[in-house]
């Protein structure tokens, strides 16, 4: 791994991003800006993964997709074996696919319960099971970063499925940097906040077809007291992924613009 001072700190790296095939959210920027970093991207579910690809093979880049339920373990085994088959192993691990259920307690059923929680937290068990194991048998001194929510630390009605999961997200990422301490391997989560639109909480902005919206950039002279753009989550995961973040492991870095402070 390069520097956080080199404009190609993760040339070929291959890193998997989970959900990176949404079409306005945090996974395809991403893989967009891991690509312009150098890294080998590994588009690993979401509606427009195929997209995404192309979206980074015509600026140079190299990519691949791959269709994954994270909740299914034979599927994520195979995502993991066919990255290992092109591109030889895997250097960082994004775990941001995920899902929100808005129905408040009198609403909410078993079944949607269960969903969230197999999405949102057994689907990042899984693949950073399966993942580490790889960097394992490779000697692989690897990054592994789940997206979690400011949810996480505050209670909302009407998502009580959501904030119970990623309340989750949070002790399994500091359950998975224990485990995983004795290889190198570091386990780190983002916690965004600010309502940046994603396919997650603005359904009605994903066009119909399979066109990419553009992702609207982050300000960069506007006051904090704004929405996020899903660019404002981005520097944190680069950070964590990169040579900077070596000795940081089991945190979850809130990116909010300052909002959280108010607890």
């Amino acid at each position: 791994m390069k520097m956080g001072n080199n404009p190609m700190r993760f040339k070929n790296q291959v890193v998997f991003v989970t959900g990176g095939g949404g079409p306005l959210g945090i996974g395809r920027a991403a893989c967009l800006a891991f690509a312009r970093e150098g890294a080998k991207i590994v588009v690993a579910g979401g509606r427009s993964s195929d997209a995404v690809m192309n979206e980074i093979s015509d600026t140079g880049g190299d990519a691949i997709s791959i269709q994954l339920d994270v909740t299914d373990t034979n599927q994520v085994q195979s995502a993991v074996e066919k990255t290992i088959n092109t591109f030889g192993g895997i250097d960082v691990l994004f775990n941001n696919a995920g899902i929100i259920n808005r129905q408040s307690l009198l609403e909410l059923t078993a079944e949607g319960f269960d969903h969230v929680m197999a999405v949102n937290v057994k689907g990042c068990l899984l693949c950073a099971q399966a993942v580490a194991k790889v960097m394992i048998a490779n000697g692989t001194r690897g990054r592994i970063i789940n997206n979690s929510s400011i949810f996480a630390e505050e209670s909302h009605a009407g998502v009580l499925s959501y904030c119970v999961s990623k309340a989750a997200v949070n002790r399994l990422t500091r359950s998975l940097a224990l485990e995983l301490r004795p290889h190198g391997i570091t386990v780190n989560a983002i916690a965004p906040g600010g309502g940046a639109p994603t396919g997650m909480n603005a359904p009605h902005n994903l066009p119909e077809d399979d066109s990419l919206p553009e992702l609207i950039p982050a300000p960069t002279d506007a006051p904090l007291e704004r929405s996020a753009t899903v660019w404002d989550y981005i520097g944190a995961v680069l950070f964590l992924a990169s040579e900077d973040a070596a000795y940081i492991s089991g945190e979850i870095m809130t990116v909010d613009g300052g909002a959280a402070a108010r607890r």
